[in-house]
């Protein structure tokens, strides 16, 4: 048996990875459906990429709870390999689609056989020792947050030098490797046969011990809306960057390293963020710091509105990257310290789900306000977080935390 240390730094590694891998075509999403597969109507596009972006959270949000049982009934290893060779799979194919069809469709299957961030989360907080529980996930999440930071920039380098397409089976090829670092680095963590339980007991997630619980309800809540409020304006990020080219009369060439940067240093600040509030939050209390940056979030996006040019977006995208960074680490931080490690599996999995649902109502969120106005996006997206602040705050005092 390798020890704690081994097995986690093998997840960090392989997780970055991934999450390197599945940013890379963030940027070139409506891009490829504009300059590649051909459609050039604005209200057609805006409606497209809203929906396929939407498609892979839609169908990983009813898949995750499934595969958080299953990490909790059989291996949370197996899991966490199956997202990655699984998505390795799908994404590779989509470097040969023809019609927005076709890639609405292989996003759907992308979104039943992935999930690797609640993949990843249960299997580190199953073989953290207690004491190290926030630590760690704080870490994972830093990992995440950078490899998502490196993907665009890496996605949109690729998609203008070599082409769309190119970054889709690079997509393929960083997953692969990191499923091949799983499967060889980390222990095997097979769960005890559950005896007497029909495979549908096995298969179905349990929801009792989550409704039961107001403090999870109010997590689940509170993480829909983060997620929600980071995609409201995510995916169309490219679409108004060359709007605001035409505004300045240049030529908007290389919208998709340029839309990369944003996103890139968005999440490198998210990544910051999930360091430095892993230190203080035990210090404040993670629901007082929750709160703190579910507000500064929401001030954040307010002067996005008024961004006249890519440097005054980049630099206003990160401060409000950087405040909704913090709110993960603190969100897996509570549900660790809050729930029996027999059934972390299955509370992770339906947070990846909620998480998977906000990121779905997102990109359609953005796409109809975008309808009016490509500003309206961080609007609504700062009254979301506003909202989850305020169901927070209400829950903390209720429950006289």
């Amino acid at each position: 048996m390798k020890s704690f240390r081994a097995n986690y730094t093998a997840i960090l590694v392989a997780e970055t990875l991934a999450m390197i891998g599945f940013s890379l075509s963030i940027p070139i999403i409506p891009l490829f459906l504009e300059e590649d597969i051909g459609i050039t109507d604005p209200v057609k596009l805006k409606v497209w990429v809203g929906l396929i972006q939407s498609s892979a959270a839609v169908t990983l949000a009813i898949f995750a709870p499934i595969w958080g049982r299953l990490a909790d009934v059989y291996s949370r290893k197996a899991m966490l390999l199956r997202a990655l060779f699984g998505g390795a799979i799908v994404i590779s194919f989509m470097t040969f689609v023809n019609s927005p069809w076709q890639l609405f469709v292989l996003k759907g299957i992308q979104g039943c056989l992935t999930g690797t961030v609640a993949a990843a989360t249960v299997l580190t907080a199953s073989i953290s020792p207690v004491a190290q529980v926030a630590f760690s996930l704080g870490l994972l999440q830093t990992m995440i947050a950078t490899g998502n930071s490196l993907g665009p920039l890496i996605g949109g380098l690729i998609s203008d030098f070599f082409g769309y397409r190119a970054a889709f089976f690079s997509t393929g090829i960083a997953l692969a490797l990191a499923g091949f670092i799983v499967l060889k680095w980390v222990d095997s963590d097979k769960q005890p046969k559950q005896e007497n339980q029909s495979w549908k007991l096995k298969l179905l997630p349990d929801i009792r011990p989550i409704a039961a619980s107001p403090l999870l309800i109010t997590i689940m809540l509170v993480t829909f809306g983060i997620h929600a409020a980071n995609n409201t304006a995510t995916p169309m990020i490219p679409l108004f960057l060359k709007s605001l080219l035409k505004n300045l009369s240049e030529e908007p060439a290389f919208i998709a390293s340029s839309s990369g940067i944003v996103l890139g240093v968005g999440a490198a600040s998210a990544a910051l963020a999930a360091v430095l509030v892993g230190k203080f939050s035990s210090h404040l209390g993670y629901w007082r710091t929750l709160i703190l940056c579910l507000c500064a979030g929401a001030v954040a996006m307010i002067p996005q509105i008024f961004v006249t040019n890519m440097l005054q977006l980049t630099i206003f995208r990160a401060i409000s990257a950087f405040c909704i960074g913090g709110t993960m680490p603190i969100i897996n931080a509570i549900i660790a310290v809050s729930t029996d490690r027999k059934i972390q599996g299955t509370v992770y999995g339906f947070n990846a789900s909620v998480t998977a649902a906000g990121a779905a109502c997102g990109p359609l969120i953005g796409s109809a306000a975008a309808m009016l106005n490509f500003r309206m996006m961080f609007l609504v997206a700062s009254i979301i977080l506003i909202l989850s602040a305020l169901e927070t705050s209400r829950r903390k005092k209720a429950a006289g935390l």
